[in-house]
């Protein structure tokens, strides 16, 4: 019996020097890297708001615009399945914290609060936020202090970099936030909002796709780049920013936003 109480106490002793965590099962994503994960289980997660075109639209149960090819030829390059995760502006930080999707994509804008949550890759398009209303309101709203004005009604989608642009230089205006990035514009033609904070890409197509709409300002009253959104993992990271400076060169995701703007595709 003395015989089996040492050799029970040397076996708890042994143990109790063992590495921390030796012998614990620990989840996938603990012990190799996101890359690695995504190769193992075939597929890479995009999570995408699907309501800014010329970037990602969604039209039933199909998906379209520049990055929407942009994600899958990604996909192709990891010899991975691509699937596609609804989002929304409002969720999208929420959803990557939570682990909804790998990356995300859909004309998302770099900035600090999003840096802040999951890494960025190197930019593949640079735009600012200009002025979109009706046009017979064009000389109305062609500068920045006439928008910036009690009486002016300025709509914007809610949650994205429109809304928190609109909210930081436009402060007397009387916002109106809309659920999408959609139903928006029909807001303005219809007379129930003035004019609208968007990037300049956005605002060009939809004053091509809509007759009663206009860019009312030339110029761009901020600057920002359009990225991958990448959830923070050094592997993942490398090879998606390797993957785009290679297709960048040959110029092909600026082909892709090109086609993108023609409306109707």
């Amino acid at each position: 019996m003395k015989f089996c109480r040492y050799c029970s106490l040397i076996i708890i002793l042994l143990f109790s020097y063992l590495p921390k965590g030796c012998g614990q099962q620990h989840p996938l994503h603990d012990s190799i890297s996101r890359l690695a994960q995504i190769h193992k289980n075939g597929i890479l997660r995009f999570g995408v708001p699907g309501d800014y075109a010329p970037f990602a639209l969604t039209k039933g149960d199909s998906l379209s615009g520049a990055d929407i090819r942009l994600g899958r030829a990604l996909a192709a390059a990891m010899s991975v399945n691509p699937v596609f995760v609804k989002t929304s502006w409002g969720n999208l930080a929420a959803d990557m914290r939570n682990d909804a999707f790998d990356i995300a994509l859909g004309g998302i804008s770099i900035t600090p609060e999003r840096a802040a949550v999951a890494s960025f890759s190197i930019s593949y398009h640079s735009s600012g936020k200009t002025f979109l209303c009706r046009r017979t309101d064009s000389a109305r709203f062609s500068t920045a202090t006439a928008v910036n004005n009690p009486g002016v009604r300025l709509i914007e989608n809610k949650g994205g970099t429109n809304e928190s642009v609109a909210r930081a230089l436009f402060p007397a205006a009387t916002l109106q936030v809309y659920p999408d990035n959609i139903g928006v514009f029909n807001e303005i033609i219809a007379g129930r909002a003035d004019v609208m904070i968007t990037d300049d890409t956005e605002a060009d197509l939809k004053s091509m796709q809509y007759p009663q709409l206009c860019r009312s300002y030339l110029g761009t009253i901020t600057k920002s780049d359009k990225a991958l959104w990448v959830r923070t993992d050094s592997a993942l990271v490398d090879f998606v920013n390797n993957w785009l400076q290679e297709e960048l060169a040959a110029g092909i995701p600026q082909q892709w936003l090109k086609e993108a703007m023609v409306p109707g595709r």
